[in-house]
């Protein structure tokens, strides 16, 4: 918390080192408020994970539209500069896989659902995966059929591909808790 440039909540301080840290591994859906500091929260993992020596690779799945606050927010607040990964990163990675290229990662959902990407995806180890938005990667239950959208397939092959997670979320789920099943 001290070489933060944060004044972390009470709320915030009991979620992260009461309840996040000492999950091994770390599978955890964070669901808040809007405005509770969930992204103060997810820092504040990542910093302390990386002072014990526990994390070097970290991925940040969000929607397109807050990558770039996620990116500000790591650097301004936690010293820690994300790499946001776009499509001109993928067609000129000199690796053919431009996330074995960085280790800290911001990737933009839709972007990473992709069936190439997810491939990619699939071929990288990840010390932590944070999943803003989460519920965006929900299936959907109709009758006895999943429908299991790219989306979830994509929390499905993160999971597995990552020692912790995770899953964050303001918005409520109306209700349907059979749609947040099976990503572990």
């Amino acid at each position: 918390m001290h070489i933060s440039n944060v004044e972390p909540l009470p709320h915030q301080i009991a979620a992260v080192y009461e309840e996040m840290l000492i999950r091994q591994p770390l599978r955890f859906l964070l669901a808040d408020d809007p405005g509770a500091g969930k992204t103060i929260m997810a820092g504040l993992l990542i910093r302390e994970l990386m002072l014990r020596g526990d994390l070097e690779r970290c991925l940040i799945v969000c929607p397109a539209n807050l990558a770039e606050q996620w990116q500000d927010e790591m650097i301004e607040k936690f010293q820690t500069a994300f790499h946001i990964m776009g499509r001109s990163d993928i067609e000129a990675s000199a690796s053919g896989n431009p996330f074995n290229d960085h280790d800290l990662v911001i990737g933009r959902i839709d972007l990473l659902k992709q069936d190439d990407n997810v491939e990619r995806l699939n071929a990288v180890e990840w010390d932590l995966v944070v999943v803003d938005e989460s519920h965006k990667m929900s299936a959907h239950y109709y009758g006895n059929e999943v429908k299991r959208t790219a989306r979830y397939q994509l929390g499905e092959q993160l999971g597995t591909k990552a020692r912790h997670l995770l899953m964050m979320t303001a918005t409520p789920h109306n209700g349907k808790d059979e749609d947040f099943n099976g990503v572990t």
